[in-house]
């Protein structure tokens, strides 16, 4: 009985050993797959950005991180747009409303698109609103300081387009005229401007369009100017 008894203790000893060197096996390969330089926790795509269905505000986990009539938003239009100013304040029905009320700013203008930073803490926009449709404006929303900065004018063809392979530096297209823009570099922490495409000095001088194609590295990009392929390093 004795004998059978220490057989027993060593198949218990050697059964855990077994699942212990499995359990092993899985938590190194798994530590194995991380990137050099990470952490082992895994990150939550949960926490990316996302439009909301009415297209009225930005969020993540649950949480709104911006709404379309946010005061700097609202604000905008009312003072920068050009919208809300002399004979265009009174040229359209309901646009003193619109001008004045949030309520009835909210419903007549929405989030186009969003661009999410790498790192899910800088989100470009573009907003359009009923009035003068289809014009736009394009920002950036800073999540680290809660801030939103608007970067072009309110006309055709503004629009926040993407950010660099690590978020560095983001592209939009501003500095429009006649359905024609320009193309802006900009730093992502302190937007600093990084470097212009296609903007001259008089924008009715420019005689062609500016197309982004990509990113080649976080200082340089390939674009489209009408027909000619180009590259900027900055």
């Amino acid at each position: 009985m004795n004998k059978k008894g220490f057989s027993n203790v060593l198949v218990i000893i050697l059964a855990l050993a077994i699942i212990a060197g499995i359990a092993g096996y899985f938590v190194f390969f798994q530590k194995q797959e991380i990137a050099p330089g990470t952490t082992s926790t895994p990150v939550s795509k949960s926490g990316t950005p996302s439009l909301s269905a009415d297209k009225k505000s930005i969020v993540a986990d649950d949480k709104v991180l911006l709404t379309i009539d946010n005061d700097a938003i609202f604000n905008w239009f009312k003072t920068e747009s050009q919208l809300c100013k002399g004979y265009n304040l009174a040229s359209v029905s309901g646009r003193k409303m619109f001008c004045e009320n949030k309520t009835s700013f909210k419903s007549q203008t929405r989030f186009t698109s969003i661009v999410v930073s790498p790192d899910k803490m800088k989100i470009g926009f573009t907003i359009e609103s009923d009035t003068l449709t289809p014009d736009k404006v394009a920002g950036i929303f800073l999540r680290s300081t809660d801030k939103v900065h608007l970067l072009t004018n309110y006309y055709l063809g503004n629009e926040f387009i993407s950010f660099s392979p690590s978020g560095k530096c983001f592209v939009y297209r501003g500095g429009c005229w006649e359905g024609m823009c320009s193309l802006f570099i900009k730093d992502s922490d302190t937007l600093t401007e990084k470097v212009s495409l296609n903007n001259p000095e008089h924008v009715d001088l420019r005689n062609a369009d500016a197309e982004f194609i990509r990113w080649l590295s976080d200082n340089e990009v390939e674009y489209k100017l009408g027909t000619e392929l180009k590259r900027e390093s900055f």
